[in-house]
């Protein structure tokens, strides 16, 4: 029995050191990736103005901006993960200042933007590049590159610090887009100081994004944003701000993408820690297991089998 016990005890020991190898190194980089049946919400009030277009006014209010990220599954591949994701800019007692859309395709491992699958901003069709709404897993502390949809760029988002944020470790990036024209559109003369009824008036538009992630899983925990969008003249000047606003992420916000990171981060120490130690553990405690019982097996054959004295001998 002992002969048939220890080399299959040897086999199984075998095969669960190499498996845990492999989920270390092999399988983990494959299997962790962005789920495409994404779903996330995050608001963000601040202070803000805006133009109101009917009174031809700059109004002060508190904003709100909500955030719905919405994972395309029937576009999505194992590969590549789609998302729609809109933005209503709103004031505080429900009054809406601005909406767009961003359908964005990216690589489900790396998180960077894959050209394909009808991406666009606002239905306009628009090639993507750099990070979108998430960074990679393992972030590293280094500058990226991250999508800005207004400006319909990628902008550097640079490492500035390591800071806590609701009790996880997080990298704190910048991202800045200098005052950049972004469209040209018909407003009355006067916002812009012309005496024309009507001008083509250029808006511009500027922009520092703060985000903080959690590197393990590139969840954004947090999140901030200050914008200034404005009407010049034809001199280059600012006239009139059509908008403008400080927004964070609210504490339930905070907590809710902390504890979405969380969760990935024990399935990822799941995959690339507990289960290739345990694979490991076990395995070298029934290899060692099975050499045992098959060198106490060979030694037992080993010893010389006494023989009976034939019948009738006599003893002495």
């Amino acid at each position: 029995m002992r002969r048939f016990v220890g080399p299959v005890l040897l086999g199984v020991g075998v095969f669960l050191v190499v498996l845990g190898g492999l989920l270390k190194f092999f399988v983990a980089d494959r299997v962790i990736v962005t789920p495409i049946d994404q779903y996330a919400q995050t608001t963000s009030p601040g202070p803000g103005s805006y133009l109101d277009p009917a009174a031809l006014q700059v109004r002060s209010a508190d904003l709100v901006a909500v955030r719905t990220l919405k994972g395309d599954v029937a576009a999505s591949d194992k590969n590549t993960a789609v998302w729609d994701v809109s933005v209503v800019l709103s004031t505080g007692d429900g009054q809406l200042v601005q909406a767009t859309v961003d359908r964005v395709a990216t690589d489900r491992r790396t998180a960077e933007a894959v050209n394909c699958c009808g991406e666009a901003v606002n239905s306009v069709p628009v090639r993507h590049s750099g990070l979108s709404y998430k960074f990679p897993f393992d972030t590293q502390k280094q500058d990226y590159q991250f999508w800005d949809s207004n400006a319909k760029k990628a902008v550097p988002a640079r490492y500035v610090s390591e800071e806590t944020v609701q009790g996880l470790t997080t990298y704190k990036f910048v991202s800045q887009v200098p005052a950049t024209q972004i469209q040209t559109q018909e407003v009355p003369g006067s916002l812009v100081g012309e005496s024309a009824p009507s001008v083509q008036a250029p808006v511009y538009y500027d922009d520092t994004r703060t985000v903080w992630v959690e590197p393990k899983t590139g969840v954004i925990v947090k999140g901030s944003e200050q914008n200034l969008t404005t009407l010049r003249d034809s001199a280059g000047q600012d006239k009139t701000v059509v908008l403008k606003f400080d927004l964070t992420f609210n504490e339930d916000t905070q907590r809710s993408q902390a504890q979405l990171a969380r969760d990935n981060i024990g399935k990822i120490d799941l995959v690339t820690t507990w289960l290739p130690l345990i694979g490991l553990l076990v395995g070298i405690v029934l290899v060692v297991a099975g050499l045992i019982i098959m060198v106490s097996a060979d030694r037992a054959a080993a010893r010389p089998t006494e023989q009976p004295e034939p019948a009738g001998t006599p003893s002495g």
